[in-house]
């Protein structure tokens, strides 16, 4: 058996190491230039005008849903299967309510999100799973038609692509995480991505504790002393939180970004020795999170395979709203049978850049193994 082969692990160098001393030497721990720079790299290379750095990927999500400012008591739809809870959490933190659909495949089921609009229906927010992505002409379509909104959770998906157009590049805001386990690494931090110039200005101020002022994005404030008797640079006009990060972490998620086109092209090389030797479709434009597996008897497969050394995880929540959590939350729209099937089938195997192609066949060969 090979050393344990984790589903993910967070993959740096001495150059993260120089970047993190640069920052420290710089005397500037919080919002300074590495962040900025972080920024304008990470929005350059999504091809979106504006990014902003956060403290998580579920703050990304508070902070993008709250910068929409929809009325307290508006339903959001959001998928049910394969559901982080921090994306409900978001809904109910701001007042929403969440609407949950079924899903097709591993991703929300656009024929489902017709099926729920309803008059207080102000939105649609859910996550590309695994970096799978729904037909995204269909949900636009739905959007578009019915006067809603879209926030795209890319915290699986950075570098996912449909007809070669990047997640999160379709709704009004989108959503990333850097956490270990994902595309690039900053240790805890994410990231807000919009080409709307006022949802950004929103989502700023949300982040920084609800200031009106936005001088850190040009270095000066011309009117910080206009307005007696306040400083603008601490006049609040919104409520808000501190959801930054720090320079080290900037200065460290640079050093990743650089990184990012090989740990894609990677995670690609590993999922298609899975599924050529598995029998089943490779990933084509999707950058994937992890290899989706189902079987009858997910928690012995998962057992077996942990034996021989092979991480797995279960699909998220499975289905959300059979959690405690989530019971009595929001409503449900049908009997959510794909989403059952998630909870009670689902789990996946790691393709993350720290895996070698011969740990993939032996992967493979083990759950080959399981048939």
């Amino acid at each position: 058996m090979p050393e344990r082969l984790t589903y993910a692990r967070g993959i740096y160098g001495e150059e993260e190491k120089q970047a993190v001393r640069r920052s420290l030497d710089s005397g500037w721990l919080s919002g300074g230039v590495e962040t900025g720079e972080f920024e304008h790299e990470f929005a350059r290379w999504w091809g979106v005008k504006h990014s902003l750095a956060v403290n998580s990927g579920s703050s990304a999500d508070l902070v993008a849903l709250q910068a929409l400012n929809l009325p307290r008591g508006s339903e959001v739809i959001t998928n049910a299967g394969a559901a982080f809870p921090t994306t409900v959490s978001a809904m109910t933190y701001l007042g929403l309510e969440p609407v949950f659909v079924d899903v097709k495949g591993l991703t929300i089921d656009p024929d489902e999100i017709k099926k729920a609009i309803g008059p207080k229906t102000k939105a649609v927010m859910f996550a590309h799973t695994l970096g799978f992505m729904p037909d995204m002409t269909e949900v636009m379509d739905i959007v578009n038609n019915n006067g809603l909104k879209l926030v795209e959770d890319c915290c699986d998906s950075v570098g996912s692509r449909q007809l070669g157009r990047l997640s999160g590049t379709y709704g009004n805001i989108a959503t990333v995480s850097f956490y270990p386990a994902h595309h690039m690494t900053t240790g805890e931090g994410g990231m807000v991505l919009t080409n709307d110039s006022n949802l950004y200005r929103e989502a700023y101020a949300v982040r920084n504790w609800g200031a009106d002022c936005t001088c850190g994005l040009n270095g000066g404030c011309a009117t910080r002393f206009s307005n007696p008797p306040f400083d603008h640079r601490y006049y609040y006009t919104r409520i808000g939180g501190n959801f930054q990060i720090t320079e080290m972490q900037a200065a460290f998620g640079r050093e990743q970004l650089k990184r990012l086109d090989g740990f894609i092209e990677t995670r690609r090389r590993n999922y298609n020795i899975l599924a050529n030797e598995l029998g089943q479709s490779e990933c084509g434009e999707i950058s994937p999170f992890a290899y989706p597996l189902f079987s009858k008897n997910k928690l012995e497969d998962m057992a077996y395979l942990n034996n021989k050394g092979i991480d797995t995880r279960v699909m998220f929540g499975g289905n959300i709203v059979r959690h405690p959590a989530f019971k009595g939350v929001g409503r449900v729209v049908g009997d959510l049978p794909e989403s059952d099937r998630i909870l009670n089938e689902g789990y996946f195997v790691g393709v993350g850049p720290h895996l070698s192609p011969d740990n993939m066949l032996y992967i493979a060969k083990e759950i080959k193994c399981l048939r």
